[in-house]
């Protein structure tokens, strides 16, 4: 609800009267801001909004809010603010931005601006943003949440509860113009019921500390790339609520709006290299309610947008709104699991194979990918790009990583979702019980061999970047010669042809596979 006028400073900020530098403004809004852009600097506007969940009713809470974002930004993109400025009234009535004459009737964030190019939202796709920027900025987020204020008194169930309704009553509002009632009716049943089952989850991670105080909004739109730099800007300030959330409600945000977009491949490295280093794969199974709740929320943000404008633009925020929409049932409404695995010694290419199935496989963010290398570190502690131990290299210690791999692989499995563990498998024992597994979980369970001529995989350990393997040279290449793998029984597949003949062949194999065991199943219960 607006509660203050503010037209004559928002036509007072439009206007290129009050930028010397700049000979036009260019005005972007949201339901709870305005931008004004103008040459190289922007300002920022609060809305006089008085919502649940913002209070800028007052010019002196804007002020107020305004110095709450400065400071958070400070965090999350470092040197992007130059500071406050006050909008001010002189004598004869002239706005004017600045100084210390006449009456201050608002206030405004001033930045430098970021060219549109430069925002994910407008970057992407691009064949200059692919894996590589992408694990950069899901170590650049894990960063961010390590170092994260804990909050152990915020984000209960009844905090999630609160959202799924306050979700439904906005959605409400535009049934039948844009959401079928029924449908709006079902999500909010099937979300209240995967609440139900993962309240106790919920509450356990608001106690052991995955409860911080997160960037709590961020979409595409609030992220750029600069410099081969990632800038998070406009993060909430004005409610804790939004922002003392769960890490994983933080991450859901930018995996919806991924997805939305059609970019499922860079959704699942970023989702898979974020679970590296955060090593959080137990909360996993409360990721499908919280994209469902970002995807929703952002559905009715779409649909509120809509109504302020008009034409082809007022079309295009009621198809958005839409898709979020659809997403929000997809991603809730689980898919068939599916355990794979791949395996194959070092340079064989498993792991690219494993990379590229994985953003082939639904529900978002597509299969969660479990690798022996990553999670052996886990265990003692290191990050993936850390060097390994050889002190741990032990029979027993390996076994207790496999161990990890299948109790991983059962908690994600568990929630409908795919599974790819991407391990040396040369055990003929380890490869018999990850089969067993998938057999006791009732999922169909796919095999793969990978192997290539010894000198392509020495190349490929020699030019390897930023891989968690510590096999690095064709000398410890050559030990794992001496290991007995017994009988492979699973699809083998020779990687050295291209990279895309590679992984027609591989899901070729998985489609054949999983139909077969399929019709196998419905035969038996036949």
């Amino acid at each position: 609800m607006i509660i203050d006028n503010q037209e004559d400073v928002i036509r007072a900020l439009s206007s290129p009267r009050l930028y010397p530098h700049a000979p036009r403004v260019e005005v972007r809004q949201s339901h709870i801001a305005l931008l004004f852009l103008a040459g190289d600097k922007a300002y920022k506007l609060k809305r006089a909004v008085l919502t649940p969940e913002a209070d800028f009713s007052t010019p002196a809470k804007r002020r107020v809010a305004c110095a709450h974002e400065m400071k958070r930004s400070v965090v999350y993109a470092p040197h992007l603010i130059l500071g406050l400025k006050s909008v001010r009234r002189l004598p004869d009535g002239t706005i004017v931005l600045g100084g210390t004459a006449g009456e201050e009737i608002d206030t405004v964030i001033e930045m430098y601006r970021i060219p549109d190019n430069r925002l994910l939202d407008r970057l992407l796709p691009s064949p200059d943003f692919d894996r590589f920027q992408v694990m950069d900025l899901a170590e650049k987020l894990a960063d961010l949440h390590t170092k994260a204020k804990i909050f152990k008194s915020k984000w209960t169930p009844d905090t999630v509860k609160k959202i799924i309704l306050e979700n439904e009553a906005v959605l409400a509002c535009f049934c039948p113009s844009i959401f079928d009632k029924k449908a709006v009716n079902h999500l909010t049943r099937i979300c209240l019921e995967a609440l139900g089952h993962y309240a106790r989850l919920i509450t356990y991670r608001q106690k052991t500390g995955h409860v911080r105080k997160c960037h709590g909004d961020l979409l595409l739109s609030n992220i750029a790339y600069v410099n081969d730099h990632f800038l998070f800007f406009s993060p909430i300030e004005y409610n804790d609520g939004l922002s003392c959330i769960d890490t994983l409600y933080d991450l859901a945000d930018i995996l919806m709006d991924l997805e939305v977009r059609g970019l499922r491949r860079l959704t699942n490295i970023l989702f898979n290299h974020y679970m590296a280093y955060m090593n959080d794969i137990d909360g996993f199974p409360l990721l499908p309610l919280y994209q469902s709740l970002r995807a929703a929320a952002r559905a009715a943000v779409c649909a509120k947008k809509s109504t302020l404008t008009h034409g082809v633009e007022k079309r295009h925020l009621i198809r958005l709104a839409r898709r979020y929409f659809d997403l929000a049932d997809h991603v809730i409404s689980g898919g068939a699991s599916i355990l794979i695995a791949c395996g194959g010694l070092s340079g064989s290419g498993k792991s690219r194979v494993a990379r590229e199935l994985g953003g082939l496989l639904d529900p978002a963010p597509g299969a969660v990918i479990l690798r022996d290398d990553v999670v052996k570190k886990q265990i003692i502690g290191l990050a993936p790009h850390e060097t390994f131990c050889k002190a741990y290299d032990t029979q027993a210690f390996e076994s207790v990583v496999y161990d990890v791999l299948r109790q991983q692989a059962k908690t994600a499995l568990s929630v409908g979702s795919c599974v790819i563990v991407d391990a040396l498998f040369y055990n003929e024992a380890e490869r018999r019980a990850v089969e067993t597994l998938a057999e006791e979980l009732r999922v169909p369970f796919v095999g793969f061999w990978m192997d290539a001529p010894f000198a392509v995989r020495a190349e490929r350990v020699e030019k390897r970047l930023r891989n968690p393997s510590d096999v690095k040279n064709s000398s410890e290449l050559r030990q794992q010669l001496q290991l007995e793998t017994g009988e492979i029984t699973w699809y083998k597949i020779m990687t050295d042809a291209p990279r895309e003949k590679t992984l027609q062949n591989a899901f070729r194999i998985l489609k054949k596979e999983i139909k077969q065991q399929k019709e196998n199943n419905h035969g038996n219960q036949s």
